[in-house]
């Protein structure tokens, strides 16, 4: 790791107190928060001056500015660090699900030349990745292309040069391309604690486009086409990145407003004589509706112009679409298994071991609950995009035989180990390795031929 020059400096001044015998002292400052030395009194042993000049280089080479830590190289098979990444956000416009690839087309940042020119973000899903949809864990094949995304991502992994470099100017496209987290709107804000506030709502109705029909004679005006704004303010626990700041999003009528258990029109937000009406604009104020939103693309998206896809209007309908979502999840788990790395294989000889495995994090607690001591399991090697050979053949039955919970596990961990007593070992059981692991009475099915391993 590369050191600022001031900790350059501090090292080579530890070395001239130590030859000028004197005592090198650390004061941190109130008024600049820096660390100064200062040469105290001469005459103090030699292995005083050895010490202090050991602690000295020890705090240099665990000290990370906020550049370090951006610039973090993480492992494939260890979780990085937390407070570590950058944080990215964009819109879906590309998807690989079977190797978890993907690009965005980065939130705009009032640059026309970057808008015009720049090529899509491209990345990789870290092995331990996680990934958010609706309030509920997601794969990469649930998320609908034009779905605004926010992730933290990281330096491509030490030799790993999978992500081929844009077609672009290079300076419009960041270097951090693996994520170890996907989040949409929904789930970012909500998960954070911080919702929306419905200030206002303004209609205009009418289109000149062709192929738009005017407000008909009955005056309908479920049935006319519509272009709005809708004014919000966050409320609740405000997020550290993107949208904190009362905003004003584009809507229309393909926006789906969802209500209960159904989809409504913007005509049934509020009673008829809540409305008001100027030339052919109708507004409303609701300024103690809570919302959620999902974003999209708008034709001023340069200028960080969003346009509203969804909008979830109340907590039933919020509640519903984690529960889909959730559904989803689990039905791609249990026909899959859950991923895990290999910490550790113990050999008993006779090809016998115990292979202690960590589940990776965000799947849905039930999920988790269902492993425990004494459990019978199937363990399957996987590559680093969790892909998975013959499922029905290239696998070992094997039993739970400990269990145990890492506190404060970091992003990417579960923090759930599993000791699996397995009789007969595979190559790909060694450590640093990635497996998928399920219970013996999941559905046991051949996967279809694209998402197995060749």
């Amino acid at each position: 790791m590369k050191l600022p020059l001031k900790f350059k400096l501090l090292r080579i001044l530890g070395v001239i107190s130590r030859i000028l015998n004197c005592r090198l002292f650390l004061v941190l400052t109130s008024e600049r928060g820096v660390v100064h030395p200062f040469q105290i009194f001469t005459g103090i042993s030699f292995y005083c001056h050895v010490l202090n000049f050991v602690l000295l280089c020890i705090l240099v080479e665990t000290s990370f500015s906020a550049e370090n830590q951006k610039d973090y190289i993480p492992k494939l098979n260890e979780f990085p660090p937390p407070d570590t990444g950058v944080y990215i956000a964009g819109e879906l416009v590309m998807v690989d699900p079977i190797n978890r690839r993907g690009g965005l087309r980065l939130d705009g940042d009032f640059n026309d030349d970057r808008y015009d020119k720049a090529s899509a973000h491209r990345f990789a899903m870290l092995p331990y990745g996680i990934i958010w949809y609706h309030g509920a864990p997601a794969e990469l094949r649930d998320i609908p292309i034009g779905t605004h995304l926010h992730g933290r991502f990281y330096l491509p992994p030490e030799g790993n040069m999978t992500i081929p470099p844009p077609e672009g100017p290079p300076q419009y496209v960041p270097k951090h391309n693996h994520a170890i987290l996907l989040e949409d709107d929904f789930s970012f804000y909500q998960r954070r604690g911080q919702a929306w506030n419905i200030l206002s709502i303004e209609l205009r109705y009418g289109s000149s486009k062709e192929g738009f029909p005017g407000l008909n004679e009955n005056g309908d005006w479920r049935k006319a086409p519509v272009e709005g704004k809708l004014k919000v303010i966050p409320v609740g626990h405000m997020v550290k990145d993107e949208l904190k700041n009362e905003r004003t999003f584009e809507v229309d009528r393909f926006t789906r407003i969802w209500k209960g258990n159904g989809v409504i029109e913007w005509e049934d937000i509020a009673p008829e004589n809540a409305w008001t009406m100027k030339d052919n604009v109708r507004s409303v104020f609701l300024a103690t509706q809570v919302v959620q939103v999902g974003l999209t693309w708008a034709p001023e998206w340069k200028n960080r112009q969003f346009h509203v896809a969804d909008l979830w209007f109340d907590e039933e309908s919020r509640k519903l679409a984690t529960k889909h979502q959730t559904r989803v999840h689990l039905r791609y788990q249990l026909h899959r298994g859950l991923a895990a790395v290999v910490e550790q294989v113990n050999h008993q000889g006779l090809g016998k071991g115990i292979v202690i495995i960590t589940l990776f994090g965000g799947m849905d607690d039930g999920l988790y609950d269902d492993f425990q001591i004494s459990s019978a399991v199937t363990l399957c090697a996987a590559e680093e995009t969790l892909r998975t050979y013959w499922r029905n053949h290239d696998n070992k039955e094997g039993l739970i035989i400990d269990i145990k919970h890492v506190e404060s596990s970091p992003l990417g961990s579960s923090g759930i180990q599993l000791h699996i007593q397995v009789d007969e070992l595979l190559e790909g059981f060694r450590r640093g390795r990635f497996v998928r692991v399920d219970r013996t009475h999941w559905p046991r099915v051949k996967l279809p031929p694209e998402e197995r391993v060749r």
